[in-house]
């Protein structure tokens, strides 16, 4: 009898070591309730999304594991082409910016056992992915109960509009709609759940992943008039691109602060308190765990320069290659018109450099 209840013990501990939260990570030290099942981030950065050709519906099952995100996904029309969007721009913009870092945003299901300075960021990449996403489709109209951003003074709707200013502009045309984006961010990743200091530092990285979005907005004017002269201009707010907010994330990864586990900043937030920081422009992303040694995973990867080289090579030194490349070269105007250049192509060789 004791040999089984032994058993059975010591399963339930590697099945926590192997599982992680459903809104934060597994703790082998804890067996907290975070350790049943996967979240929405760890899910699309690490498990196979099947080709549903285009079928929203195939979309939300497979996220069946995590109630909440997929009832959302089922109710609101439009959603699934956002949740399949999203995972395609997070993976592609950290392994794009990552590409010459010693974590090349790897797709480690170690990152997710702790939290650590990788899995704050891939928290607030995801968040401010699935946000920036909303607002841009709330513009263009492809996502239900949605529709452009209010202008001052005005509710929100195509084409609103509101009178000339002094300056010669006014508001008008369909902004993206960030405030919409940020309460659905916010009921999609249930930032404002109670959970243990794990889920609680997690979702104050996603926090900081709507903080940057919205501060990326900025005023984008079209000028009207007769024969292209600009009579009066109408602005409206637009996102920037999404490579300006990830470029702001990455600074964040590398200046990230350690706190201890003990920092009584994960308790759960009473309202007033999510208010309060709600208003904080505060945006350094915060992790528990020492991370693990990436050094294992540079050797042969391609760094940029000798610079680059000796922090990506881990100090095991470089292997010099030469290889060509063709570049259009000698580039004209055509002799029979002004508006269309023509190029040659030609062969040029570039250094590379490989780690050792």
């Amino acid at each position: 009898m004791r040999f089984y209840l032994f058993l059975a013990v010591h399963a339930v501990i590697l099945m926590c070591f192997c599982l992680e939260s459903g809104e934060g990570v597994c703790e082998n030290k804890n067996l907290t309730k975070a350790c049943k099942k996967r979240s929405f981030v760890q899910l699309i950065l690490t498990k196979h999304l099947p080709t549903f050709n285009e079928n929203p519906k195939g979309i939300c099952r497979w996220l069946k594991e995590l109630k909440h995100q997929s009832g959302l996904c089922k109710r609101r029309r439009g959603l699934a082409e956002i949740i399949n969007a999203t995972r395609e721009l997070t993976l592609n913009s950290c392994t794009h910016d990552f590409q010459y870092e010693q974590w090349p945003c790897l797709r480690l299901k170690r990152i997710f056992k702790k939290v650590y300075r990788e899995t704050s960021f891939v928290y607030s990449l995801t968040t401010s992915a699935f946000m920036w996403l909303v607002a841009r489709a709330c513009a263009a109209g492809t996502l239900e109960d949605c529709a452009c951003a209010a202008t001052p003074g005005k509710h929100s709707g195509a084409h609103a509009h509101v009178n000339v200013t002094a300056g010669g502009w006014r508001w008008g045309g369909c902004g993206d709609n960030t405030k919409f984006a940020r309460r659905l961010t916010y009921k999609f990743f249930q930032l404002k759940k109670k959970g243990d200091k794990a889920q609680n530092i997690l979702r104050y990285n996603g926090e900081v992943g709507v903080k940057i979005v919205i501060r990326s907005e900025q005023k984008v004017c079209k000028c009207h008039g007769l024969s292209g002269s600009c009579t009066y201009r109408t602005c409206f707010k637009r996102l920037q691109p999404f490579t300006v907010i990830t470029e702001e994330l990455k600074s964040r990864y590398h200046s990230a602060e350690r706190i201890s586990s003990d920092n009584d900043l994960w308790r759960p937030l009473n309202e007033k308190e999510w208010r309060d920081e709600e208003k904080d422009t505060t945006d350094t992303l915060r992790y528990l765990d020492t991370g693990p040694n990436w050094c294992q995973f540079t050797v042969g990867r391609r760094c940029k320069d000798t610079d680059n080289c000796a922090t990506l090579c881990c100090g095991r030194g470089v292997r010099l290659g030469q290889r060509t490349i063709r570049e259009p070269c000698k580039c004209r105007w055509r002799n029979d018109t002004a508006y269309q250049v023509v190029c040659e192509q030609c062969d040029k060789e570039e250094t590379v450099y490989h780690c050792q």
